[in-house]
């Protein structure tokens, strides 16, 4: 059996861990298996995401009739939330309306389902103290870390001995 690497695992790879924003208002962590956790004030929500290259979304839009997407400064990947809205126990109270990776920040632009006013949420990662490698370990440029042969199970490179 051969697999195929997923293309885009190395987005999801850059965007795994917990990222907070300044004022401990927003938090969230992503995980490889597009698994999304996002705490906003008192709200929050679980759901999963996808990525996309914003360049080629932008790109591939002029194909497509009445569909026009603009990207952020700075924007490297567009981020899909499946289920975007922020609940407070059963009650909704804001809406991820638009999301973004670039310049090493993770954005969300958040809306206020009572008076519709957006505001944009910053958010940086927090880094975990770097592990050293053991004996016979490798780390790929995807992020990936283990022993297993000589080919990355993410993204399929070959380790440099």
């Amino acid at each position: 059996m051969t697999s195929i690497a997923n293309p885009d695992a190395k987005h999801y790879r850059k965007l795994e861990g917990t990222w907070k924003d300044e004022d401990g208002l927003c938090e969230a962590v992503l995980n490889i298996g597009a698994g999304i956790h996002i705490r906003y004030k008192t709200g929050k929500i679980d759901s999963s995401y996808g990525v996309m290259e914003s360049i080629k979304l932008m790109l591939n839009q002029y194909g497509m009739m009445g569909f026009a997407y603009t990207i952020h400064d700075g924007e490297e990947l567009k981020i899909n939330i499946n289920d975007r809205t922020v609940y407070e126990g059963e009650k909704t109270i804001y809406r991820v309306s638009d999301a973004w990776y670039g310049n090493g920040k993770l954005s969300f632009e958040m809306m206020d389902l009572y008076d519709g006013h957006k505001e944009t949420v910053v958010l940086t990662k927090d880094e975990p103290e770097e592990i050293p490698l053991a004996e016979g370990e490798y780390l790929c440029v995807c992020g990936y870390r283990g022993t297993d042969g000589r080919f990355c199970p993410s993204c399929g490179r070959e380790f440099s001995c």
